[in-house]
């Protein structure tokens, strides 16, 4: 398993640090393309997406995070995740 941090600045300028993990990198940012407008639940919260102006994640070491543990970063829940588009479906 990786570990990331996921940048998410919204329109208000402010920028949230969200601590995922994953198989790999490129995983993460199909994951987070998919959902890219509209919300991205994870076990340790929901990410709202549809009102964000720019994302950045990066994988890191968990060990160079003293303050952090493998504990606080949380999966995908990609049943309950979802894009705006995917509503119009229904």
């Amino acid at each position: 398993m990786k570990y990331f941090i996921l940048y998410v600045t919204y329109n208000d300028d402010l920028t949230h640090e969200n601590y995922i993990k994953g198989p790999s990198l490129d995983h993460m940012e199909e994951q987070i393309g998919r959902y890219a407008n509209g919300c991205l639940v994870t076990t340790k919260g929901t990410i709202y997406t549809s009102n964000a102006k720019s994302a950045f994640i990066r994988e890191i070491n968990v060990k160079d995070f003293p303050y952090l543990t493998e504990y606080d970063f949380a999966l995908i829940n990609e049943k309950n995740s979802y894009n705006v588009s995917d509503l119009n479906e229904i």
